[in-house]
């Protein structure tokens, strides 16, 4: 019996040795032996940037739709066909030539008559000076317009100084030559009664106006590229009448690209024209940076993400430079847009920084010991957060 109890002490004892050791290793790893992952804070830069995916495209898309009454007659371009401004791309059934050529027989009338009732004026010509004068006006009305839109085109930057010239001179001009046809006709009806150059000017203005009609709504029955560009889309075949709202043609303009991206609405909102942009795509082997943000769309549209969710999205539009030419329309490239940029700032870790009851702390190194500090953050990226206040240069922060 005293044996058994010998032998219980005995392993008591070894059990609390053994435990006491276990514990001794413990404090020791914990405190002499212990290692920490350490960086020292730094000064440096810093940009806070959005990347999205977006899509290489003209910057000038001219689209065309059907009305569901006109019936296609000849086709005279295929996709991938380069055009140039004024070429004919698709011809619609018509039936105006006829209604023209009928005008034309009243005019032609009408100067019979006159020349009958007034001798020694030739009204041939006075028809001739009088159309053109009409002809010329409404020409004027359409390229005022034109002017008009190019000055907003040049002031985004969508065209050069030298075509928003091209269409102010074309004012200019017409306005010259609706002068010097004014004066010619003035000395052609000198000699013809008030009462009667009256009455035959409001006869020929008659007329002109409905040619004018015609003329207009047989530019209608005609597709022509307003632009030199490249088709990048065509449905429909000849002899058919497609539904109204298809998408018939679409052209773009290959020397003016740009590329267009979605941002999130709480992204875009911090979003501005003329912050800088980078674009690239690796397999291309393309990077272009020092790019800028050209415009902002004005509305938020729902798209479809790569996870099937539905998003608010806002386009972004970034105009490429004018010599890029080596990448085909419809490219996807990763876009990334910095919002922000400062330099010489404290800069730590992302992994350094953890949040506690709504507050940003960071672990520092002081004379071997761990202290918790808090900080105010400013700028972050995937790498690093700005350090307003709470750090200075040099401190060391523990890593995780």
């Amino acid at each position: 019996m005293k044996t058994n109890k010998k032998k219980s002490l005995i392993i008591g004892l070894i059990t609390v040795i053994v435990m006491a050791g276990v514990f001794y290793g413990y404090l020791s790893m914990n405190t002499k032996d212990e290692t920490y992952s350490t960086e020292a804070v730094k000064k440096g830069s810093i940009s806070k940037t959005f990347i999205e995916n977006g899509e290489i495209l003209s910057n000038r898309i001219n689209a065309y739709y059907s009305d569901g009454i006109k019936r296609i007659n000849k086709i005279n371009v295929q996709v991938g066909d380069l055009v140039n401004e004024g070429d004919v791309l698709i011809e619609y059934d018509s039936t105006i030539d006829l209604e023209i050529e009928k005008i034309q027989k009243e005019i032609k009338a009408l100067e019979y008559t006159y020349n009958e009732v007034v001798k020694g004026v030739d009204f041939e010509t006075i028809n001739s000076v009088k159309l053109e004068i009409e002809s010329l006006k409404a020409n004027l009305y359409v390229v005022e317009e034109e002017f008009e839109n190019s000055k907003n085109l040049y002031q985004e930057g969508v065209i050069t100084k030298s075509a928003y010239n091209a269409a102010e001179l074309a004012v200019a001009q017409l306005k010259n030559q609706i002068s010097i046809l004014n004066n010619q006709y003035s000395l052609l009806v000198k000699d013809v009664s008030n009462n009667l150059r009256l009455q035959y000017e409001a006869q020929i203005e008659s007329l002109a106006i409905s040619l004018e009609i015609l003329e207009k709504n047989k530019r209608n029955d005609i597709l022509t590229a307003n632009f030199s560009g490249i088709i990048t889309e065509l449905n429909g075949f000849e002899g058919q009448a497609p539904m109204a709202g298809t998408l018939v043609l679409e052209l773009q303009d290959k020397a003016s690209k740009a590329v267009y991206a979605d941002f999130l609405v709480d992204e875009a909102v911090m979003i501005q024209e003329g912050m800088e942009a980078s674009v690239r795509n690796i397999d291309l082997d393309l990077a272009l940076s020092g790019l800028a943000v050209s415009k902002i769309y004005p509305k938020a549209v729902t798209r479809l993400s790569e996870l099937g969710v539905n998003q608010k999205k806002v386009t972004v539009k970034i105009l490429l430079p004018e010599d890029f030419d080596n990448v085909t329309l419809g490219a996807n490239v990763e876009v990334e847009i910095e919002i922000a940029h400062r330099d010489n700032v404290l800069l730590v870790p992302e992994e350094s920084v953890y949040e506690k009851e709504n507050q940003q702390y960071v672990t520092i190194l002081v004379n071997g010991k761990l202290e918790e500090r808090e900080v105010v953050l400013g700028l972050e990226n995937d790498d690093f957060y700005e350090i307003i206040i709470g750090l200075s240069d040099g401190d060391i922060v523990l890593i995780d």
